[in-house]
């Protein structure tokens, strides 16, 4: 059975400002970038558990032939898989921190 997933809206404006940044480098890179982050959270919706839990309750996964990570939390009474950040493996960890502290 597959969890239902969200995406924190900071999430989806850390995709779309990836994509455009990509498209600038490259025409259709942004495109390819955004289809391996599908990829990867069709895996999370598959089995959420299967990555480990990094910072208290999030876990991390990273998104194929790019350098980015998906950050997101499991609810595992309601099924539910919610993505906090997908951010640029170089960036400060404190981004994510204060943005799953709320």
């Amino acid at each position: 059975m597959s969890y239902r997933l969200i995406i924190d809206p900071a999430a989806k404006l850390d995709i779309i400002e990836s994509i455009r940044w990509y498209n600038e480098q490259k025409p259709g890179l942004g495109r390819r970038y955004y289809n391996n982050v599908k990829q990867t959270m069709k895996l999370i919706r598959k089995g959420p558990g299967m990555f480990q839990i990094q910072y208290k309750t999030l876990r991390m996964v990273p998104v194929e032939k790019f350098p980015f990570i998906i950050l997101y939390q499991v609810d595992e009474v309601k099924k539910l898989v919610a993505v906090a950040a997908v951010l640029h493996t170089s960036r400060n960890p404190k981004i994510w921190e204060e943005r799953t502290n709320k």
